[in-house]
């Protein structure tokens, strides 16, 4: 993951895109406030646990970049974080975050950060900070044109849409009511939903309202599949560009008799 924006282009900050005031104002007073313990030793604590009972991956990735960012000056920022999740998380205990610092140079800052909730690491990564520098080269690829998250259907209407659907196979509604179940902090809105009946033909491309978040599967093998994507600002500037790889476990399905 990297963040692309330079410090004289900081046009994306504060534009209409960026979270309100009380938001933000929340996530640093609770699940990005973290307790110091000792030099580069940190506690965080869990505010939000999905349906699956391990800890939020989001939540753990947030909490380790501010332990990071909290071992370096104030005067640099970060702009590549490489992570790794090797055990899942027991949302019963805190998680402590382990600092240890690479290198302090006169532009980059380097270091290392591991989650461990039992004293094993549940997560590791790497981040680099960088000084504000002039920088004479500068480019980023065009947002694409999309209808506004104010003019799209967020996951509750869209799950809604979906049960009033007459052609609904049997099996969805108890899926699709689970889902509207979950409590989800952050609210996802699909740029181009698809019916229930072409989930398994959709292609490795889409795109959604966080910011917008565009994504494509360049590649998927061996369990694994790997995602690029770009998180844009409403005014079309870059705000994250990522790459994620993951393990695909896929259930054998039983079809449905027609007997």
């Amino acid at each position: 993951m990297s963040s692309p924006q330079t410090p004289e282009d900081g046009q994306g900050r504060g534009g209409r895109g960026d979270p309100p005031g009380d938001l933000r104002s929340v996530l640093v007073t609770s699940v990005l406030n973290l307790e110091l313990l000792d030099k580069d030793l940190f506690r965080g604590r869990h505010y939000w646990v999905p349906a699956s009972k391990r800890l939020f991956g989001g939540q753990i990735v947030g909490q380790a970049l501010v332990a990071a960012a909290k071992s370096v000056s104030e005067d640099v920022h970060m702009h590549s974080l490489h992570c790794y999740f090797v055990r899942a998380g027991d949302p019963k205990v805190p998680v402590l975050y382990q600092v240890e610092r690479a290198q302090t140079g006169s532009s980059f800052s380097v270091c290392s950060v591991k989650a461990m909730p039992h004293g094993k690491p549940i997560f590791i990564c790497q981040a680099s900070f960088q000084q504000a520098q002039p920088s004479p080269l500068q480019h980023q690829l065009s947002m694409p044109t999309v209808p506004p998250p104010e003019e799209l259907l967020d996951s509750e209407a869209l799950i809604d849409q979906y049960l009033r659907d007459p052609n609904l196979r049997k099996r969805y509604p108890v899926l699709l009511n689970k889902i509207a179940a979950r409590e989800v902090p952050i609210e996802i809105k699909p740029v181009n939903p698809s019916a229930l009946s072409q989930l398994q033909r959709m292609e490795p491309k889409q795109m959604f309202w966080v910011r917008l978040y565009e994504f494509k599967s360049p590649w998927a093998t061996g369990s694994r599949g790997l995602v690029h994507g770009l998180l844009w600002h409403r005014d079309g500037v870059v705000a994250v560009t990522c790459a994620q790889e993951g393990v695909i476990r896929v259930k054998p399905q039983v079809s449905e008799s027609r007997l």
